[in-house]
């Protein structure tokens, strides 16, 4: 029999994963010190990125992987039952590369549906790793059939301890130009991950939450007030970080989401938003272009967002066929008509008061044309 270092569970000795814990075998533990590291000691037996040639590109400081040509080698190259398997062999090359580029004390570590590589010592990885498992667990429950589900591999999590690395290392993924400060991104092309900076276990967990959102939504083509507002308002429905008791039942979750009511400062906020939107600048926050604008633009256009989700998210299956129904084109206008019965433009209304709230395709296409001409410019 197969012990797993980590939970200790008894496994049979032809098991690749702990049935108990998900911890890959592939990692070692040390049990000589209570916070001992583990060690990684990996060989292929399905995909070897090694033999496929032109599986990294060297770019800003750090091998790249090209995923479609490793895809591509996967689908071509392992039976369909065993694809799983050989994702998570390829997660552990890849993230095996990045932690010896990165060096220090970079340690990776495993659970069940995660692959984590962090600086950080082992409790604190342990910790997160099981707050991640209930987060995306609460999330996907409570976003039913709107949660991303086909996917092969371990969701994979990456958490830098300097601003340098993780700058550098996100700027492969965008484009030149000025972008806003980030705590951490979800990064959708490629093998869809997670990217961070950690700052205390609190915000990285906070960060992991609202990025988990963003991973489970990635595969449709919503607005991106859509996507930030759920990812804002789960974020605090799932709690801040906490012991894995933290997770509650998906109706208490979703009740926050539907009893939402108005903070304290409600009032300081309303006139903030009052004397920035009007009929112009609403069609940037449509369009998503005021999620990366300078000065007040981000702060407002997430939490008009999030104002929009609680007004909007009334019944939980119209909502549900809302984000499933959503398009960027017209921010989500048709949709909201067809699943919810409400105008979006009267939607904001309810919070900014008369006005011409509506999306309009052809401002929304102008706010997108605008953008790429700054970007370019900015080159």
């Amino acid at each position: 029999m197969k012990v797993c270092g980590y939970c200790g569970r008894e496994n049979e000795d032809a098991s690749v994963h702990c049935r108990e814990c998900g911890t890959d075998f592939s990692v070692s533990f040390s049990s000589s010190a209570p916070d001992a590291e583990e060690s990684l000691s990996f060989s292929s037996t399905l995909a070897n990125l090694d033999q496929i040639d032109g599986a990294f590109d060297f770019r800003q400081g750090f091998s790249r992987p090209d995923w479609k040509l490793i895809r591509q080698a996967i689908t071509a190259t392992v039976d369909v039952g065993e694809r799983q398997e050989a994702w998570d062999e390829v997660v552990t090359q890849w993230l095996g590369k990045l932690q010896a580029e990165l060096g220090g004390d970079y340690r990776l570590r495993k659970s069940r549906h995660f692959a984590f590589l962090s600086s950080l010592d082992r409790d604190a990885s342990r910790r997160l790793l099981d707050f991640a498992e209930g987060a995306i667990s609460t999330i996907r429950d409570s976003l039913g059939k709107a949660a991303w589900g086909d996917y092969d591999g371990l969701h994979v999590v990456v958490v830098f301890a300097e601003e340098d690395d993780y700058y550098q290392y996100i700027a492969d993924f965008y484009r030149d130009g000025t972008h806003p400060k980030s705590a951490g991104i979800h990064i959708s092309t490629g093998y869809p991950h997670i990217a961070l900076i950690f700052d205390t276990e609190l915000r990285a967990g906070e960060t992991i939450v609202h990025e988990l959102v963003h991973h489970c939504l990635h595969y449709l083509p919503i607005p991106l007030w859509l996507n930030e507002g759920v990812a804002v308002v789960l974020q605090k429905a799932v709690g801040g970080y906490s012991p894995p008791s933290y997770v509650g039942e998906v109706s208490s979750v979703w009740g926050v989401m539907s009893g939402w009511k108005p903070p304290v400062m409600w009032a300081e906020l309303a006139e903030k938003h009052h004397q920035f939107w009007n009929e112009d600048q609403i069609q940037h926050f449509w369009a998503g272009t005021s999620f990366h604008e300078p000065g007040d633009a981000v702060q407002l256009s997430y939490s008009l967002a999030e104002i929009l989700i609680h007004l909007l998210a009334k019944n939980r299956e119209g909502f549900l066929a809302f984000i499933r129904s959503a398009r960027r084109d017209d921010a989500g206008q048709t949709a909201a008509l067809d699943c919810l019965g409400t105008c979006l433009g009267e939607a904001a209304g309810t919070f900014l008061g008369e006005g011409k709230w509506r999306p309009q395709r052809k401002a929304i296409k102008t706010c997108w044309e605008a953008n790429r001409a700054d970007q370019t410019d900015q080159r």
